[in-house]
């Protein structure tokens, strides 16, 4: 019997998860293109070489398993420009890509062949038409003012202080936390994503549950929809999860304030159709006001960040 029920497990492993490896605030379209079973791939040489590419995805083609990138310069290999470049990766992983997706992926050069593997997100940057934001952004909404991509700062780095107003109306500046340790989230109220905003939220929770027993630091939730988050809704959001309003700030204010402080941390957002489109990450602050830990996607968990937080006060 244990040998019969082996395979039925590891088949319901995979696909638990394969169905959590996107960071996104969009679900796939139902009309998203479909690609053919995944070739396996021909053997790589022993004389392969290997390098670490970054860049944007500017296309994806699925059925040929094939990403368009505009790339950083790769020393010897590649000048700095755009690039189509055949993806060995998991086409769960590769029918997820999107145009738009920062990456970092291994670019290994076989003799003519060239590829990439080993495909990570790191975060969406939005590109609007010229002249312009996202059609789907009215101006009204003040989504319009948006965060700059390649602004966040490296671990280790000062996070610049920021004024945003929290959940009872007061001015809160990151700075006024120094010497304590802070873990900054950015998520939205009306978020519709199960695995977005709500998981992020309520894995917040726990971490609030945690820091109650521990009294190691501090929580801050940023808004990426000001316009509609104001503090009477978040003070209604934060009440209907049990947020301590001690330990855990929810904080909006102006579009541009709370843009600017997004980018600090790499953290990108468009309205689109109704949504926000935004990056996920959990950044811990250690007490000197410097850029601790940084965790992007929902591949995170609660005891791993109070850890950090731990660590972070004790120096």
């Amino acid at each position: 019997m244990k040998r019969a029920l082996a395979p039925m497990l590891r088949v319901a492993v995979c696909a638990l998860l394969c169905a959590s490896c996107r960071a996104r605030e969009s679900a796939v379209p139902a009309g998203a293109p479909t690609r053919a079973p995944f070739a396996v791939p021909a053997p790589v040489s022993a004389n392969a070489k290997r390098y670490p590419l970054k860049g944007v995805i500017t296309a994806v083609n699925p059925q040929k398993s094939e990403i368009t990138v505009a790339h950083e310069e790769v020393p010897g290999v590649l000048a700095a420009g755009t690039t189509s470049l055949p993806a060995r990766d998991d086409p769960k992983v590769i029918g997820l890509l999107r145009p738009g997706d920062r990456i970092e992926a291994r670019l290994v050069v076989d003799g003519d062949a060239r590829f990439v593997d080993e495909i990570l997100t790191k975060g969406f940057v939005p590109t609007p038409p010229a002249g312009g934001p996202p059609a789907s952004a009215s101006p009204a909404s003040g989504a319009s003012v948006l965060p700059e991509p390649n602004r966040g700062i490296g671990v280790g780095d000062t996070v610049p202080d920021f004024a945003l107003v929290d959940q009872t109306g007061q001015t809160v500046r990151l700075s006024q936390f120094r010497g304590r340790p802070v873990a900054v989230t950015f998520a939205y109220t009306r978020c519709p994503v199960a695995t977005a905003c709500p998981m992020t939220m309520t894995k917040f929770a726990k971490i609030d549950a945690g820091m109650g027993r521990r009294n190691i630091g501090e929580l801050l939730s940023i808004t990426v929809d000001p316009v509609n988050d104001t503090p009477a809704v978040l003070r209604d959001f934060a009440t209907r999860i049990g947020a301590d309003p001690k330990r855990w700030k929810f904080l909006t204010g102006d579009p541009k304030a709370v843009a600017r402080a997004a980018e600090s941390f790499g953290v990108l957002y468009y309205p689109d159709r109704g949504q926000i489109v935004h990056s996920q990450v959990v950044a811990v602050v250690d007490p000197a006001g410097k850029l601790a830990t940084i965790y992007f996607g929902e591949m995170w968990d609660p005891e791993t960040v109070l850890r950090d937080l731990e660590k972070a006060r004790n120096g």
